[in-house]
């Protein structure tokens, strides 16, 4: 049986999720705590949440969960008219059921559901398969990344140190950054930069991205609809964006104070930019794409990489950045053919914030449960400075009281 996924699901994902690692294998306490700690918070308590569209499960006759796949409401506007839009994510089913061709079944219901546009930008070549074969299609432009290369050397031993040869990057740390000193008229063509722009730059908070974000997506057939509700809910993830560290939203303005654009990025541990979103107006890209890659150089980075925005192509090739195809891929589905074009011609507006950037969590499930802990611990911490405030206005109150009556 296939049914609406519940809040009362939650406590069998993580088994349902261990699956994948043997029939027998009990989840991590890490994947445990994360799923109940942060599940209901993405597929159920969400402010933009619609209960037309829930993330479904499958369920066996034991009244066990054999399957899931997650769908995330999304506020859109496509040339002006709202839609609805809804993020697939989150496929697993028990190996035990998949001869049954349950994430076939799981995926043609979601897609049967009422939303405008369903769409998935982290699938693999199975999903891939799957989507297509029930009538869906892979948006090319979407699925590419950029890189741009800064130290030649030190990147490659990052690469190195993903592969886990720790103590070997370790030890050719200082050879790296004496390779890219002695070789850099060689590799110029690869990593030189455009001339710092004459710009101001300063924190991007929530409350400007909301304000800014309507003018400088005005240009896009479809693009995200924010309010203070969402907004907010995507601001307290963005620590989990690519699973790195902490986030940088950076605002770039003029000279004269006008505002360009902004880039928000996080830094590994192995010194690479990851960018969630960078946003600004075609005549203004390039400066606040310059201030992005001269800010990485300033912290030390090795290289820097984000998604590709179609109608921003000649910014990136005009700085000799690396193109390619991810790993995953970008899948649409919708009964609408212009909005479907949309992504074809690169109109639509599609960042880590739109899709399944927050939901980057359990693949570090470790980490991402100190961030959970991190972030109750402060609203504990705010809660407990707010009771305190209180209390004290309270004692100001009543001895005011006091002395009013013990007046003569």
């Amino acid at each position: 049986m296939i049914r609406a996924l519940t809040i009362d699901d939650v406590p069998q994902i993580p088994r349902l999720l261990a699956t994948e690692q043997g029939p027998h294998v009990e989840p991590s306490p890490h994947l445990s705590a994360v799923i109940e700690n942060l599940l209901p918070r993405l597929f159920v308590n969400t402010p933009h949440a619609d209960p037309e569209l829930p993330g479904l499960v499958s369920v066996g006759d034991d009244g066990q969960l054999t399957g899931m796949i997650g769908r995330i409401a999304r506020h859109m506007e496509f040339r002006g008219r709202p839609i609805r839009a809804a993020v697939a994510c989150e496929l697993y089913v028990d190996p035990a059921y998949r001869s049954q061709m349950l994430g076939v079944k799981l995926l043609k219901k979601l897609m049967a559901g009422p939303q405008d546009l369903l769409f998935s930008d982290i699938a693999n070549e199975t999903s891939r398969k799957i989507w297509t074969g029930l009538g869906g299609s892979v948006a090319s432009w979407y699925g590419l990344t950029w890189m741009k290369v800064l130290r030649p050397a030190q990147f490659a031993l990052s690469l190195l140190r993903k592969r886990r040869f720790g103590k070997l990057t370790g030890m050719g740390q200082p050879l790296a950054a004496l390779t890219d000193k002695v070789f850099r008229g060689a590799t110029r063509s690869l990593t030189q930069l455009a001339p710092m722009p004459n710009v101001e730059s300063e924190p991007l908070t929530s409350e400007r991205f909301l304000e800014l974000f309507p003018d400088f997506s005005e240009i896009d057939e479809l693009r995200p609809v924010y309010d203070r509700e969402t907004i907010n809910w995507i601001w307290s993830r963005l620590d989990f964006m690519y699973s790195a560290g902490a986030s940088e939203p950076v605002l770039v303005k003029s000279s004269r104070g006008e505002t360009l654009g902004w880039h928000i990025s996080q830094m590994t541990d192995s010194r690479i930019v990851h960018v969630s979103q960078i946003v600004a107006r075609p005549n203004t890209m390039g400066m606040v794409f310059d201030h992005l890659l001269h800010q990485a150089v300033e912290r030390g980075a090795v290289a820097v990489s984000g998604r590709v925005i179609p109608r921003f192509l000649q910014t990136l090739v005009d700085r000799n950045c690396i193109l390619r195809r991810r790993s995953s891929h970008t899948l649409i589905h919708s009964p609408d053919r212009e909005l479907l074009d949309s992504f074809a011609t690169g109109r639509a507006f599609l960042s880590l914030f739109e899709s399944e950037g927050p939901l980057q969590i359990w693949n570090k499930s470790p980490l991402a449960l100190a961030r959970l802990r991190a972030e109750h611990d402060a609203k504990t911490a705010d809660v407990h400075a707010a009771r305190a405030i209180e209390l004290e206005h309270k004692q100001i109150h009543l001895v005011t009281h006091a002395n009013r009556v013990l007046e003569p």
